[in-house]
């Protein structure tokens, strides 16, 4: 494709190009941070496509373009980087650019407005009408396939100080295709990341209250068990009235029960305490720390407190309590059995509310 090219005159300057063309490519496709690779597309420009300024601008998804890579002297760089441009802006030198294949130059004689010029360079204005006037713009939209517009490639000061050859520009616009290939990869590689987590979170979450759930509630209690003479406390909290509540209001408001007692219960963890959802109405929380069994009672009466606060919602006002079991153990019994202890003494003491003296 660049067969005969000579940016800057020369062989050598043909081989530069490729090679820092090459080297674009591979980071392109091997690397996941789109700022070292923007990074080196914006010197590659400078390098090898012969000019002293180049500056990738990413459109954010508020409309906005910002300058995330630059080339040229560090002053350009820190002046460059960061800066936010319009979409109207960018628009604007649309309108007023001559298309130059793949690129968009704006003469200086069009009478462009100072406001849309991000920078202008300190160099005297050329008597050579085909010199480069500070005024002038060259740049490239970098588009995906889709058509979406996802950034612009802008460069400034060619060497020599004329307007460049269809050389110089032909290597430009492989660079610019190179940029948006990147930001594409770049996106996609986000794309996949977040839909991971999003699985992730699915996988380990209650979708109702956003509570963890068993699985992942047991994956962290067997981390901290596995620290030696680590006590912890175990609590199961099963709701008492709460198929009452569904009974006579419908699952909407059991939903409505659940989603405001578990933001209850959130609210009163301590840093470093568990809290999950189990199914149905029941709730497991694990704390470790010091003095365990103090804050494991006292957790206990904070839960059963907030849990007996009416809920008030869009399908009225609903009352349930809790039962609370504890357990405390270390690594040596494991969670499985600390969750079976609490578990019976959650169902003690929901057989003590129910019927607090049991005919002997």
């Amino acid at each position: 494709m660049l067969d005969g090219v000579s940016v800057r005159g020369g062989t050598d300057a043909h081989l530069q190009a490729l090679r820092a063309l090459n080297a674009v490519s591979k980071r392109v496709h091997s690397s996941l941070d789109l700022t070292e690779t923007l990074d080196a597309v914006a010197e590659g420009v400078v390098e090898a496509a012969g000019f002293g300024l180049a500056a990738v601008n990413l459109a954010e998804p508020n409309g906005d373009f910002t300058v995330v890579s630059a080339a040229g002297s560090d002053e350009l760089r820190r002046s460059m980087v960061g800066t936010r441009g319009s979409a109207e802006h960018w628009h604007e030198l649309f309108r007023r650019a001559e298309r130059w294949g793949a690129l968009y130059f704006v003469d200086h004689r069009k009478g462009i407005p100072e406001d849309l010029c991000t920078w202008i360079p300190d160099i005297p204005e050329p008597e050579d009408p085909d010199g480069w006037h500070p005024h002038d713009c060259l740049f490239a939209p970098l588009m995906a396939p889709s058509g979406e517009w996802v950034g612009v490639l802008s460069v400034d000061l060619p060497v020599g100080g004329r307007r460049p050859g269809p050389e110089q520009l032909e290597v430009l616009s492989l660079f610019a295709e190179h940029a948006a290939i990147a930001i594409l990869h770049a996106r996609m590689h986000s794309s996949l990341e977040r839909s991971k987590a999003r699985l992730q979170y699915a996988a380990t979450h209650d979708p109702l209250t956003g509570l963890p759930n068993r699985a992942w509630l047991r994956s962290r209690v067997d981390a901290l068990l596995r620290q030696p003479a680590r006590e912890v406390g175990v609590m199961v909290v099963d709701l008492d009235g709460f198929k009452r509540v569904n009974d006579a209001a419908g699952h909407e408001a059991g939903d409505e029960v659940l989603m405001v007692v578990a933001r209850r219960m959130q609210r009163h963890l301590r840093e470093g305490d568990l809290l999950a959802r189990m199914g149905g109405d029941e709730f497991v929380a694990v704390l470790a720390g010091d003095d365990v069994t103090r804050a494991v009672h006292e957790m206990a009466a904070r839960f059963r407190a907030v849990v007996a606060q009416p809920v008030v919602g869009r399908t009225g006002t609903h009352r349930v309590t809790a039962s609370v079991g504890c357990a405390i153990g270390t690594v040596a019994d494991g969670f499985s059995r600390l969750l079976r202890v609490a578990d019976t003494e959650m169902y003690r003491a929901k057989r003590l509310r129910l019927d607090p003296e049991p005919t002997r």
